[in-house]
């Protein structure tokens, strides 16, 4: 009986980011237009008027082949700050700056450190690895290019809900087995996604993977990957009804096992609550949790 309310409840709290315009179960990300309205829904969740003044500048910065575009958010302050990067949700097919633009405001108000996000390119339109290659050669990008952008790399960290956690996950993975690759004084995963092939949100990664191989390759899917060791600490926020909750706490085991430096915390009562987390309409736990663990990460009071 328990388990049948645990898994009802995981099922409403799934339905709440799932569009609700009028499309059925079975047609959510199937059609263009399910895709194109679950968009439309992810970026309605931003408020209209910010609670965060600071200063944002955004930037479009050339890659191989292609240009992606960052924003920076800078609190007040003319020390050097630490630099978080942080990296967007919705499950492959959706989300963008703007989209979650009152979280970054937000972790870098509270946390007084500098935000940089990174907007990759999204499925179905673009397969497996483009978005990987973007938010880790824009990392690349950041790291590189930190001084002239104002940015310091002594404290420099990342962070990321849902999707965006994944590919944070296989950034510091890939910058980990990458000479001269950005050096991370932690991870900080929200709500994350990590198995590539597990059976959360397969409705998602279906349109971004093409095949086992891709699923199951070094970065395809962090929760696999053979070599979890010399990875940065990791903190962990999950939601206690959440579909991916059994893929974060192996993931964290696993590190914990490989000698990693990790600390979770389950938001009670709550599933994939990226809703809440992204229009910061008020303070959850989570949210609470990360200001707590960004600063506990650079070793701020």
């Amino acid at each position: 009986m328990k388990s049948k309310i645990i898994f009802t409840l995981t099922y409403i709290l799934l339905l709440h980011f799932i569009p609700s315009m009028g499309i059925s179960q079975e047609a959510w990300l199937s059609t263009p237009e399910s895709i194109n309205q679950f968009r439309e829904q992810v970026e309605s969740i931003r408020p209209d008027t910010t609670q965060f003044n600071l200063m944002v500048v955004d930037k479009t910065i050339q890659l191989t082949g292609r240009e992606i575009d960052l924003r920076i958010y800078k609190p007040k302050g003319t020390n050097l700050k630490p630099t978080l990067i942080y990296v967007h949700g919705a499950c492959w097919v959706a989300g963008s700056l703007d989209s979650h633009d009152e979280i970054c405001r937000y972790l870098a108000t509270k946390s007084d450190v500098n935000v940089v996000a990174i907007n990759y390119r999204l499925a179905p339109e673009y397969k497996y690895p483009d978005a990987h290659n973007d938010v880790y050669e824009g990392t690349e990008w950041i790291w590189n290019h930190a001084k002239e952008v104002g940015l310091d790399t002594k404290q420099f960290a990342i962070s990321g809900e849902s999707t965006g956690a994944y590919f944070t996950a296989a950034t510091t993975l890939k910058s980990r087995d990458t000479q001269g690759s950005p050096k991370f004084t932690f991870q900080l995963l929200v709500y994350a996604a990590l198995d590539g092939g597990g059976s959360s949100w397969s409705e998602c990664k279906d349109l971004y993977f093409t095949n086992q191989q891709e699923i199951r390759s070094e970065y395809g899917s962090p929760l696999w990957s053979k070599n979890l060791s010399e990875l940065p600490p990791t903190f962990n926020i999950l939601g206690e009804f959440e579909q991916s909750r059994a893929e974060e706490e192996l993931f964290m085991r696993k590190l914990k096992d490989n000698g990693i430096t990790t600390e979770s915390f389950v938001n009670e009562g709550v599933g994939h609550d990226v809703n809440n987390w992204l229009s910061v309409k008020k303070e959850t736990p989570a949210h609470l949790k990360a200001i707590a663990f960004i600063k506990a990460g650079f070793n701020k009071e």
